[in-house]
């Protein structure tokens, strides 16, 4: 009886060897190290594909899908002195971000309004980010009146324009100089009043339109109405027709309707 109960007990102990070791061969660290070397080379080698893809999508939206020189000198009753058109230092330009601008000085035949206007395009990462609410300060001038964000619907633009309004001043030999600025940014086809919060957006679509138009104001308006709405809807409804695929032409009507609605 002694013999036949200790076989069976040698027998077991005989297979536990081979099992240890065939778990050992399972989880080897070198095949581990083989493993993890292979997942991170792929997913470097994704990343740099991604990476290199939107390197060439940044260069190919960066320019302009127009020249905004063909913006006209003439738009309703707005008119600009055709040739005297302002160069920027090319230091601002490439702070701006700018791979294409304009700078002219419209008058309102109508009225006798005058006003200045930057309109520009580049890379979202640069262009949204120079708002007048950061370049005035930084020209010594403070925040007035404002700012209020605004709704102008343009015939012949299907989103809705949204722009930002503000007053601001700066002292000169004591004497206080007020300035009215009103800008937008275009971004995929939407006209905003701030587009910095859209970061994430500009690896997929780059390029950002930018419209300020600025003139010299000597009273304070309090409901963010300017004369200066019309050259505005002008120029975003020129920009929206030579932009988009069918070209220009499609409305040339002039007529805005307005809507206002605070920040």
């Amino acid at each position: 009886m002694t013999s036949m109960s200790v076989h069976p007990l040698l027998s077991v102990k005989g297979k536990e060897p081979q099992r240890t070791v065939s778990t050992r061969a399972v989880m080897s660290p070198w095949t581990w190290m083989a493993v993890t070397c292979l997942l991170l080379g792929i997913s470097g080698g994704v990343r740099f594909w991604r990476e290199w893809q939107f390197s060439a999508l940044a260069a190919q939206k960066g320019v302009s899908p127009f020249p905004l020189s063909q913006i006209p000198w003439a738009m309703g009753t707005w008119q600009a002195k055709e040739g005297a058109e302002a160069k920027l230092d090319p230091l601002i330009v490439r702070i701006a971000g700018a791979s294409d601008y304009i700078t002219r000085d419209y008058d309102d035949q109508k009225t006798g309004e005058k006003a200045s206007v930057l309109v520009l395009y580049g890379l979202g990462t640069d262009v949204a980010f120079h708002t007048p609410d950061v370049c005035y300060p930084a020209t010594g001038h403070r925040l007035i009146k404002g700012p209020i964000d605004r709704t102008i619907t343009v015939p012949g633009v299907g989103a809705p324009l949204r722009y930002r309004w503000a007053i601001y001043a700066k002292q000169v030999g004591g004497i206080s100089h007020y300035v009215e600025s009103l800008y937008t940014f275009q971004h995929k086809g939407d006209w905003l009043p701030e587009a910095a919060d859209r970061w994430k957006m500009f690896r997929y679509d780059p390029g950002v339109y930018k419209i300020q138009v600025s003139r010299d104001v000597s009273s304070l308006n309090e409901s963010g109405e300017s004369p200066c709405e019309s050259l505005l809807a002008e120029i975003v409804r020129q920009i929206n027709d030579r932009s988009s695929r069918s070209g220009p032409g499609k409305d040339r009507a002039s007529a805005t309707t307005i809507s206002s609605a605070t920040r």
